[in-house]
């Protein structure tokens, strides 16, 4: 389930180095002063952001930060124009553009645009359609009624998802999707422990397989939890949550500040280590490490003999199998369940559907352990699909290795 996507000519995903978008804003009205430019210097704000490692620029005219007043389609079009093309005319890299307004969106496209940031998550029905016919990327925040008006993750995951299948619906190209939870108070509601929530559970997203944008720079939570009302005064606190959102899952990272927050991503994405995957198998989730384990069962003061027999039972772990056959499924849930555990195959297996390629199973580790030595002794290719969930149990350092583009930064297209 490796996720990977285009954002214009920029591969983003579980495989590539997190890229940094460097945020510019052409309305007055924005909650940081410090992002703020005019047309005439927003050529000279984008060429910093590129000399400091952003690969995207995300542009918007319009303020959504709470309080802000109506801005008319035509005052939009008259900040937005003159900067956007000062800006194409300076920087080859990747320009989204921040608009509700599918009319904009078409105009800024038509100019060179490669991406349309909506925060409205498709408020306007014209905006997927508009997309689809430029060909270019779409990145969706979760909104229902108002921009970021969603407070919890059980309800932003499906939101997303529904505006996904519309956008695909309206022909948007499925890997030119992006997905973005709303952190931030855009209603009076969403105080900071829901932000902070979604912050801590990033990785729930992954089940969309769509590319995670992390919009966390200076927002008002960082504020609440540090006590600093003013903006400005946030660079510090800021640079941890977006540390954290690149642990936690995030492809892209939207901020004020690309220089400080480059190193930071760094060694977040470093720490996250690459996927724990194998050919066709993936681990999606673990609950209760061995190393946790065992220091608990120290503590409990179980027989040394059983620390084996134990730590093996109270690991509970989710792997995604893909590219198999029906069969291949089939086989891997009768024998998941007489381990004791289970798996969930798709609803065409019985039939024999080529289309139910997938599994997901679930279990102890002792239970999987078991799963392993029946599909050795079995035909198909299930003694290689054994081996590759083998491989994936184990953590060991190459997880960690830096690939060469990550490494070096240097890397932007392709």
């Amino acid at each position: 389930m490796t996720i990977e996507g285009e954002l214009g000519r920029l591969r983003v995903g579980d495989i590539h180095p997190v890229r940094l978008m460097g945020i510019i804003n052409l309305s007055a009205e924005s909650f940081y002063r410090g992002s703020v430019s005019t047309p005439e210097s927003a050529a000279s704000f984008a060429m910093r952001m590129v000399d400091e490692g952003a690969e995207v620029i995300d542009v918007g005219a319009v303020s959504t930060a709470p309080g802000s007043p109506f801005i008319s389609e035509d005052v939009e079009r008259e900040r937005l124009f003159p900067a956007l093309e000062n800006i194409m005319d300076n920087v080859d890299v990747e320009v989204s553009v921040d608009t509700q307004r599918a009319s904009i969106a078409d105009l800024a496209l038509s100019r060179g645009a490669s991406c349309i940031n909506d925060v409205s998550c498709l408020n306007d029905p014209s905006m997927a359609r508009v997309v689809a016919e430029h060909d270019a990327s779409l990145l969706l925040m979760a909104s229902r009624e108002r921009p970021g008006d969603l407070l919890e993750l059980k309800d932003i995951v499906p939101r997303l998802a529904a505006a996904v299948s519309t956008a695909v619906e309206s022909g948007v190209d499925q890997k030119k999707i992006l997905i973005d939870p709303g952190i931030g108070r855009w209603i009076p509601e969403k105080t900071y422990e829901y932000d902070l929530a979604i912050l801590d559970g990033m990785r729930s997203l992954r089940s969309l397989r769509k590319p995670v944008v992390a919009a966390v720079s200076r927002k008002s939570f960082i504020g609440a939890v540090l006590d600093l009302k003013d903006p400005a005064e946030r660079l510090t606190g800021s640079i941890a949550a977006t540390a954290i959102a690149v642990y936690n899952g995030a492809h892209v990272v939207r901020t004020h500040d690309v220089a400080v927050c480059r190193d930071a991503i760094r060694i977040a994405q470093a720490a996250r280590g690459g996927l724990r995957r194998s050919g066709r198998v993936e681990l999606l989730s673990t609950t209760g490490s061995a190393e946790e384990l065992r220091c608990i069962l120290d503590w409990v003061g179980v027989d040394p003999g059983a620390h084996d027999i134990l730590w093996k039972k109270g690991s509970f772990l989710a792997i995604a199998v893909d590219g198999i056959t029906p069969m291949e499924a089939l086989v891997i849930k009768q024998e998941m369940l007489a381990a004791g555990g289970d798996a969930a195959v798709p609803r065409g297996a019985l039939r024999c559907d080529p289309s139910a390629d997938r599994a997901v199973i679930f279990g102890t580790l002792a239970q999987i352990e078991r799963l392993l030595g029946k599909l050795r002794l079995q035909p198909f290719c299930l003694p290689s699909i054994a081996s590759e969930i083998e491989s994936v149990l184990h953590t060991d350092a190459s997880r960690y290795r830096l690939a060469g583009n990550t490494a070096s930064g240097q890397q932007r297209k392709g």
